[in-house]
């Protein structure tokens, strides 16, 4: 019987794959009786041949959850639905070859312990009763995780299928999508090959066609199709249908049981991009051409990893297409370039595993406005412009197919698609020793190299002291002792103006905007919820003027977040002038000094206190001096027009040279940041943290005459007490040295009283203080209080081991901020 579109529907989800069904499903489980629309068949593209394998163990909490209900959800479908999917939990191991791998796998067990994940350490001998046909002699240690597992994609996806269209959901399936109808900025429906649907509200779930289909309509979604290869071996004798999953990172390949047979595949370094000019339209259940010259090395590694291989048969020599996205993360949510349009795409051949969280996330998000759970590093709004530029997301394709495995580490460098973004100073910075990591494109100074010796980046991985450590320690402390330069130019700079502009403002951020002309204020964007969206300065650089400065990331995301919370009769206007100001900060005792040398002006602690702003003369330009500092020294941020900073900055060093300045990269500005106690958006705090949580309720208006996003959920929380459940504070690991460590990172449990109370969100060695310090968000359901911090008696887990911890609510460094305001 021949379907016959709907001429309306509540949703339409365009693509058919695992994500797309996922979203369908549960938006049918919520009431809503969506339609989806694919181009071939269900699960063809890219979902047919995922390997399926699941795996729960992520980096936040909120996302942890996801992967756990992403495992209830495979396990539970074939009661609901009658159609089986072919989950079996026969767990992940994860093997360490090296050291540093293997410091990694003891970190991922601590943190499995806090996410409530059975998981264990496995050593050489217990490894090779598990996996008896592979190499182990080189093998330094292995974590096994029991309830992870694994999936058939295609029978998961039409059960999901089946259970959405049991509620009431529709599948179209041969129906070929021709175009979004977009009226005045908003979706209002879908035209397709039979017909048109009227809708507000489409999900674009495409995977690998979706770039191209979202650039024809002026939309943003970086992702790019690149190849994957697999081997399937014949039957396998002694291979139990339970066998573990078996990931070997340093060697870039992954093992699993397959019908009785080994699925063997590979995640080269460097891959191979696919449909640079598209898709093509009769693309389905195909495969590709098996490169063997171009896999040679990983099949040689997986042999040489197996020598039985040899003496095996392999049945399937598999090639398929997948989509990869520039920094390896997916793409979710609404789009702010046009209304009604979500995406979910860009899986990085993660979405099987992704599949059920992202499906759950985004029916929230389409039904309810927001997400029940914060996603913010794969917010489709991250997106930049720049990146809907197709040489760029296929150069980088390339790469981003081994971004998964390998060794991850602060030094770990992309390769393709450099050069994109570049500070006015590059070329300058280069001549000073810049060494530069890539962050959306842009070229951005992490350490100043002084032994010209030196020429690149350090290959060896390390997750403690590094060979540019010492570096990083000089810069930190010229910056207690004299003065550092650092260019941040690359930082968002959203001019927001006209006469409503303040109302605009105050509606987003907690503090408030109404202030005299020539102020600075620290801020957050928050959410319906009191949830921190952004963290953010703004300036008020005249009456109907505001420039708010924000993290390189959230340029995009932050224009949008003033503008869709606006009333729309406002009169304002958001401009982007990220490119038309440099911003070039100066901190230290002797700032002040070196600044006043280059300005006629009046920069004394009267005529510009902390928090203050005012437009000053600089050698022969003129640019706005912010007292703000994100170091804890005193500090002035330059803001300069982008033609006149190449002789502002001549006439600092010329003037601070002789004064002890020099200049500091980013590794030392977050060191700094971390002695301070300073807060980092993305590490530290959220979308799912409240200001109260975070010791930030300073920077709350309370008496605000304008109500703002999330005020009755603070004033409720507010009102619950001082001691919240939730509380950020700072921590000093006792006994720790630079070079030995033990080091704080990230996601580190914290103990009290055989319990674990709380986690590392960030830490690092602290020079000026020479202590291990970092950030730490505490959990106790009868409240965090003053008086539970001070009783001490906390410990830190590092790689099993335990370690005295000292916590308090202000930072280790200059606590007063006596140095900062002086």
């Amino acid at each position: 019987m021949t379907q016959t579109l709907p001429s309306s529907a509540p949703v339409v989800v365009i693509g058919g794959g695992v994500i797309g069904v996922s979203t369908l499903y549960h938006l049918a489980k919520r009431g809503i009786p969506a339609v989806l629309l694919e181009r071939r068949k269900i699960a063809s593209g890219t979902t047919w041949h995922a390997a399926g394998i699941v795996g729960q163990l992520r980096d936040s909490t909120a996302q942890t959850e996801l992967g756990k209900y992403t495992a209830r959800l495979f396990r539970d479908l074939e009661a609901e639905t009658g159609q089986a999917t072919g989950y079996k939990p026969n767990g992940t191991i994860n093997v360490a070859l090296g050291q540093v791998r293997h410091q990694q796998l003891l970190r991922s067990h601590d943190h499995a312990a806090r996410m409530g994940i059975e998981s264990y350490m496995l050593t050489p001998e217990e490894l090779a009763d598990k996996w008896p046909w592979i190499e182990t002699a080189d093998v330094r240690s292995a974590l096994f995780v029991p309830s992870n597992g694994q999936v058939n994609p295609l029978d998961v996806t039409v059960a999901l299928a089946k259970g959405a269209k049991m509620r009431g959901a529709q599948i179209f399936e041969n129906t070929r999508v021709l175009q979004l109808l977009v009226d005045k900025g908003k979706v209002i429906g879908v035209r397709t090959d039979t017909g048109d649907i009227a809708t507000n509200k489409v999900l674009l779930a495409g995977g690998m066609w979706s770039h191209l289909f979202a650039k024809a309509h002026g939309v943003t979604l970086p992702l790019h199709a690149s190849e994957h290869f697999y081997i399937v071996t014949e039957p396998f004798a002694g291979l139990s249908k339970t066998q573990p999953i078996l990931n070997i990172a340093e060697e870039r390949c992954y093992w699993k049981e397959d019908a009785g047979k080994l699925l063997i595949g590979a995640f080269e370094r460097m891959g191979k991009p696919y449909g640079q000019d598209g898709i093509p339209d009769d693309f389905e259940f195909d495969e590709l051409p098996f490169d063997m010259e171009h896999v040679a090395p990983c099949l040689e590694v997986m042999f040489n990893r197996m020598p039985t291989l040899e003496n095996t048969g392999i049945q399937t020599f598999f090639n398929g297409p997948e989509s990869f996205t520039p920094d390896g993360r997916p793409y979710l949510g609404p789009v702010n370039s046009l209304k009604g349009l979500f995406v979910a795409a860009g899986m990085n051949s993660n979405g099987i595993l992704n599949s059920g969280g992202v499906g759950l996330t985004m029916a929230e998000w389409m039904a309810d406005g927001m997400p029940a759970r914060s996603v913010g590093p794969m917010l489709a709004e991250r997106a930049h412009p720049f990146q809907s530029n197709t040489a760029y997301n296929r150069d980088r394709a390339a790469e981003s197919v081994g971004f998964h495995y390998g060794v991850s580490w602060a030094g770990r460098q992309v390769e393709t698609a450099r050069g994109v973004r570049r500070l006015p100073l590059h070329h300058r910075l280069v001549e000073a020793g810049a060494r530069f990591a890539e962050r959306i494109g842009w070229e951005v100074p992490m350490y100043f190299e002084t032994d010209p010796n030196q020429t690149d980046w350090e290959r060896e991985p390390s997750l403690g002291w590094k060979a540019w450590s010492p570096q990083v320690e000089g810069e930190c402390l010229a910056a207690r002792d004299a003065a550092v330069l650092i260019d941040q130019s690359m930082y968002a700079k959203l001019i927001v103006q006209g006469s409503d502009a303040v109302k605009a403002l105050n509606r987003v951020c907690g503090a408030e905007l109404n202030v005299p002309n020539g102020s600075s204020v620290y801020t957050q964007f928050l959410n319906t919820r009191g949830g921190i969206e952004a963290d953010v300065t703004v300036t008020r650089m005249a009456e109907g003027v505001f420039m708010v400065i924000t993290g390189h990331p959230s340029q995009m995301r932050d224009q949008a977040w003033i503008k869709d919370h606006a009333d729309p009769a406002w009169r304002f206007a958001v401009f982007d002038a990220t490119s038309g100001y440099g911003l070039l900060s100066l901190h230290g005792p002797k700032a002040r000094a070196i600044l006043a040398a280059i300005s006629g002006d009046d920069v004394s602690n009267a005529a510009l206190p902390f928090g203050a702003a005012r437009e000053i003369d600089m050698a022969y330009a003129k640019g706005w001096a912010i007292r703000r500092s994100f170091l804890g020294e005193a500090g002035f941020e330059l803001l300069i027009p982008t033609e006149f900073v190449a002789g502002v900055y001549e006439a600092l060093l010329e003037k601070g040279q002789p004064l002890g300045l020099r200049h500091m990269g980013m590794f030392a500005m977050n060191a700094c940041r971390i002695e301070k106690g300073f807060r980092h958006f993305g590490h530290d705090i959220g979308e799912d943290d409240t200001p109260l949580e975070t010791g930030l309720g300073f920077a709350v208006g309370w008496d605000k005459a304008d109500d703002f996003l999330g005020k009755a959920a603070l004033l409720a929380q507010k009102a619950r007490g001082a001691a919240t459940a939730y509380r950020t504070v700072s921590c000093r690991l006792e006994g720790a040295s630079g070079e030995h460590g033990p080091y704080l990172i990230h996601n580190e449990p914290i103990w009290k009283e055989g319990h674990i109370v709380g986690h590392v969100t960030s830490g690092e060695w602290g020079p000026r203080l020479q202590a291990m310090v970092g950030l730490a968000s505490l959990h106790r359901e009868q409240g965090v209080s003053k008086a539970w911090i001070d009783e001490g008696g906390f410990q830190v887990q590092i790689e099993g081991r335990f370690h005295p911890l000292t916590l308090q609510l202000a930072g280790f460094y200059d606590p007063q901020g006596h140095r900062m305001r002086g």
